[in-house]
């Protein structure tokens, strides 16, 4: 086999590496709240090596994601443009607690301080510390439109607009925010975002749609990622075959021609 079926056969190895690192991520966090699934994008690429052939192992790494290892010779092959995030909807879970609060708009996020900053979330499993902020279940103060919530009461109530109220007196109203573009969120860790471009800033959601006494599930479908996983895995074996029988085709040339 020539090196471009070699080379596309490699790149395609890689691709469905990363993919099976997104479907374990995903499987990993099917019961967390409000995990938005990873989603791998793929692209063609026409690569074209100038010059002479990568010697040095600098050069070769440098190169091993976009460049084949050798010169002169065109190659197609596939790779992962980008890992994106699948914003479905999760389903809401009823929980019945009065401190947990689920968004039905799909574009708003509960915003957060953390201590690398302002942070967006859609898990509203929220608490009271002890000195009665509204924390996050990782222990991080949850904004208001006023600053962070600080509720004092027994009774506790939310309306669909996000006003907080506690024994009949209004204590803030929540903050929750939508982006221009939320698929250039950055992903974070605990159902985190943030964004990562002037473009991309926060503003206020006027239609919150909040909902108390819930919580929204991850969008994980479990089936549809086994499914993925089988897929993938089924399409490596078939790439090692490939490789294996290329392989065999390159030894059986080169002892024809030592003869």
């Amino acid at each position: 086999m020539n090196p471009q079926g070699i080379y596309s056969l490699v790149s395609q190895g890689h691709v469905l590496q990363r993919q099976m690192e997104a479907v374990s991520n995903n499987l990993a966090n099917a019961d967390t709240t409000g995990y938005k699934g990873d989603q791998a994008a793929f692209e063609t690429v026409f690569a074209r090596t100038m010059g002479i052939a990568s010697e040095s192992d600098e050069e070769r790494f440098a190169h091993s994601e976009h460049l084949p290892p050798y010169s002169g010779i065109g190659t197609h092959y596939v790779t992962v443009g980008d890992m994106g995030k699948n914003f479905a909807e999760g389903r809401l879970v009823r929980t019945g607690n009065d401190l947990d609060f689920a968004l039905a708009n799909p574009a708003g996020f509960f915003s957060v301080n953390t201590p690398q900053g302002e942070r967006f979330t859609r898990a509203g499993t929220f608490r009271l510390s002890k000195d009665n902020q509204l924390i996050s279940a990782e222990g991080y103060t949850v904004n208001g439109k006023e600053g962070p919530l600080k509720i004092v009461g027994q009774n506790v109530q939310a309306s669909e607009d996000g006003t907080i109220i506690a024994d009949g007196r209004r204590v803030g109203g929540m903050k929750v925010v939508a982006f221009p573009f939320p698929e250039r969120l950055q992903k974070l860790g605990n159902s985190l975002f943030a964004p990562v471009d002037a473009e991309n800033q926060p503003r206020i959601l006027e239609d919150v749609q909040m909902v108390q006494g819930s919580i929204e599930s991850s969008n994980v479908e479990v089936v549809k990622e086994m499914v993925r996983m089988i897929e993938a895995n089924r399409a490596y074996t078939q790439m090692q075959k490939a490789l294996r029988a290329a392989d065999d085709m390159n030894r059986g040339a080169i002892s024809l021609a030592q003869v």
